[in-house]
């Protein structure tokens, strides 16, 4: 069954990707027909995600894949996928999003370099960045600052606690043939680089918020985008140039949409800013299960 399922999830979805992309979700939960299972396919290599024990599948051999992966889907113990059909990747290796190359590694732990669900969204920060001075917090491997750079941006910021993880940014700058000595890499605590770039008089003309909804900073304390989000947005948008955009996400499953715009309001009004415009960017289509991601793109006054 679990296998008739999958091969329809994929010829559902077979032939709506250009040739520029080769990485999306081909299976997703309860949108396919089995809510805690999902397949992200990343240039053939199939990451096989699940969070309660699912039946043996013999994967059809009709369809295209160079190795299978899996991963259990835990909050404790989270681990790297292993490998369960083909050659075993021993190194990183790219793949093509809407001819924006990104590295992968699925050694490198719980999360494999990019989130496919942002693509849509890594998109439209391509079409709008031109002249532009993008911030991109929460920055992870810095797909967004990439994308933007890609689409003319004068400069992007990244932001993240990680040093190895924005060491691989840098590999997805070079990756693209970028020169980054227009583009900056700060590591440390978000809200501490906001506050800083006030202080510096530091502006932007857009600003992307990305943030796990729960961390950990052993020095600094911990975030929550229940509790902090709305704090985080008036940081960042006293930070907006005028008519200036904000890209405010959260993948909370259990925070309302309704509840994440109030936030979000919110924390426009604390910095005595106004609204201009506001409108949520869905999910892409390939996503067909939970609607959790929620983007929300906001223009300040």
């Amino acid at each position: 069954m679990l296998d008739k399922l999958i091969k329809s999830a994929f010829l559902k979805r077979k032939g709506k990707f250009s040739p520029d992309t080769d990485s999306y979700r081909i299976f997703d939960g309860v949108g396919d027909g089995l809510k805690n299972a999902f397949i992200d396919n990343f240039s053939g290599n199939w990451l096989v995600s699940y969070n309660e024990k699912i039946p043996f599948v013999n994967f059809d051999d009709a369809l295209p894949k160079k190795s299978i992966w899996i991963k259990e889907l835990k909050h404790e113990g989270k681990t790297s996928p292993k490998c369960i059909f083909g050659d075993p990747i021993s190194s990183n290796f790219v793949i093509n999003e809407n001819k924006v190359l990104f590295e992968i590694d699925f050694s490198a732990g719980y999360s494999q370099g990019l989130f496919l669900d942002q693509r849509d969204n890594r998109s439209r920060i391509m079409k709008t960045s031109k002249g532009k001075m993008v911030l991109n917090c929460f920055s992870y491997t810095c797909g967004f600052s990439v994308a933007a750079a890609l689409g003319g941006a004068k400069s992007t910021t990244s932001i993240d606690l990680s040093r190895s993880y924005l060491d691989w940014g840098k590999r997805n700058f070079l990756l693209n043939n970028i020169n980054i000595s227009d583009h900056f890499f700060c590591r440390g605590d978000v809200f501490r680089w906001l506050n800083q770039f006030k202080q510096k008089d530091r502006s932007f003309d857009t600003v992307i918020l990305d943030p796990p909804s729960f961390s950990r900073d052993g020095k600094k304390g911990s975030f929550s985008v229940v509790n902090d989000y709305t704090h985080l947005i008036e940081l960042a948008v006293k930070l907006v140039n005028p008519s200036g955009w904000v890209l405010a996400c959260t993948n909370h499953r259990k925070l309302k949409s309704e509840d994440f715009i109030n936030s979000i309001t919110l924390g426009v009004n604390s910095a005595k800013r106004k609204i201009l415009d506001m409108y949520s960017m869905p999910m892409p289509f390939d996503f067909s299960g939970e609607n959790y991601l929620k983007s929300i793109w906001v223009q300040i006054s």
